[in-house]
């Protein structure tokens, strides 16, 4: 009987019966699903915390690497002096050290956000990140491989235990190899700076024209297009001539030229330590010309020194160009010297 005053038969009772344990099993399923669903968001969440770990080293590699690269320029040019040769005081040491200590407060800076932002612990290499004053990521961990003239790529290898901890939930993992690109195009040159004694900015630009092709048989045919266009009447041979008047549009300061692919030229780190030769992969080497002759003196009043950087320095004698019945001139003013093997190269000719 109900409060109401109502019996129920026993077979009332066996069809009230599944409706109460539905109920019952309805409400434990409810508590499930939001016990999973809160697993799932919060196992997301230290998944996405991880992976934005990751993407703090890739960020922090790519920012201490042109930092790095920055500081390594100022510290020939402050200093008028080259890095040394000799490993570990070389200018890829020096770089190294520095990404290591810069990445370090950029990936413990990022981590101490990320720790507060999602609630979670994080290890990196066995080290506590909230206030850590340990390097997270060790120095033998990160390398400087350059491949193009124009960039290098600062390396993190792989393999760093990460743990992200939240009320009991974990996520245990290794770091992939990780690789950043750093161009170092708008810094300046030591190389040229010390050596020619200029004490004028001179600053690493590409020079547009160039265009390469991979042959079948492994070779890279290159093309400079540096005759392109001849102008016999104004004494200019295009775009040679605009590859001498290089940087001025981009720095607003006293013409510098573009630097150019050359398989038998020097690296950025080569330029740091002042080397005449390049032990460096020929895909990463690179060169400029010298405008004007400001070693003159120095080369014992010799004008007919080619205007090549390196061949420059090294004394490699040079002819002039003819375009019409007179010597090509650099922007300068002064004539534009080029040793023979340079000018086959280039696929100059001897006079136009």
């Amino acid at each position: 009987m109900d409060d109401k005053g109502y019996a129920f038969t026993p077979l009332t009772l066996l069809l009230i019966i599944p409706v109460i344990i539905l109920a019952a099993s309805y409400g434990e399923i409810v508590n499930e699903v939001s016990l999973i669903s809160g697993m799932i968001i919060g196992g997301d969440t230290t998944y996405s915390t991880t992976v934005n770990i990751y993407t703090a080293i890739e960020r922090g590699a790519a920012d201490a690497g042109r930092y790095s690269a920055y500081n390594a320029t100022r510290k020939v040019i402050d200093d008028k002096k080259f890095f040394s040769t000799t490993p570990g005081s070389d200018s890829k040491s020096y770089m190294t050290t520095q990404i290591q200590k810069i990445m370090n407060q950029h990936v413990v800076s990022t981590c101490n956000e990320l720790e507060m932002q999602t609630g979670r612990q994080i290890y990196i290499n066995g080290n506590l990140v909230t206030n850590s004053t340990n390097d997270v990521i060790s120095n033998d961990s990160i390398s400087i491989t350059q491949e193009d003239p124009f960039g290098f790529y600062v390396k993190v290898k792989g393999g760093i235990p990460i743990k992200v901890i939240q009320n009991g939930q974990s996520y245990e993992g290794s770091t992939p190899d990780i690789s950043a690109y750093v161009s170092i195009e708008g810094l300046e040159d030591p190389y040229i700076w010390l050596n020619t004694n200029y004490n004028e900015t001179d600053l690493i630009f590409s020079y547009p024209h160039y265009t390469s092709l991979n042959l079948a048989n492994g070779t890279i045919y290159s093309d400079y297009h540096f005759d392109d266009v001849i102008d016999t009447k104004n004494n200019r041979i295009d775009y040679l001539y605009e590859c001498l008047d290089g940087d001025v549009n981009a720095t607003g300061v006293t013409p510098r030229s573009y630097y150019f692919p050359d398989p038998n030229g020097l690296t950025f780190f080569d330029r740091l330590n002042n080397q005449t030769s390049s032990t460096d992969p020929v895909n990463a080497r690179m060169s400029t010309f010298i405008l004007g002759d400001p070693l003159f003196d120095a080369h014992g009043n010799v004008s007919a020194i080619s205007h090549l950087d390196h061949e420059y320095f090294n004394e490699k004698s040079g002819s002039p160009i003819i375009v019409g019945k007179s010597d090509f001139l650099d922007p300068s003013g002064w004539i534009f010297y080029i040793s023979d093997s340079y000018r086959n190269y280039f696929q100059l000719k001897s006079s136009y």
